[in-house]
C-alpha cells in the first residue's frame, strides 16, 4: 500500500472534498466553533478519510482533543 503524506494543501483539499465544507488556508488556524458546520462527526469523517488516504492509524483520541484543524495536521503530521 503506498502512504501519501499530507502537506497543509493536500490536507486542507481532502477536508474540503470529503467532508464538502468551503474552507480557506485562513480556516486551519480557526477555532472549531468559528468553522461553519463543524462538529464532532465532521471530525470522525476527517480521520476515516486521512486513514483511507494514507494507509496509517491516526491517534483518535489526541485528534478529538484539538480544537482547530491546525491542531489536527499537526498531529496528523507530528
Amino acid at each position: 500500500m503506498t502512504v501519501t503524506v499530507l502537506t497543509e494543501d493536500s490536507f486542507l483539499e481532502l477536508v474540503r472534498d470529503e467532508l464538502a465544507l468551503p474552507l480557506a488556508q485562513s480556516d486551519l488556524e480557526s477555532d472549531f466553533d468559528r468553522v461553519v458546520a463543524w462538529d464532532s462527526l465532521q471530525t470522525l469523517r476527517l480521520v476515516a478519510a486521512v486513514e483511507k488516504r494514507t494507509g496509517k492509524r491516526v491517534p483518535v483520541g489526541r485528534v478529538l482533543a484539538e480544537r482547530s484543524l491546525r491542531g489536527i495536521y499537526d498531529v496528523l503530521t507530528a
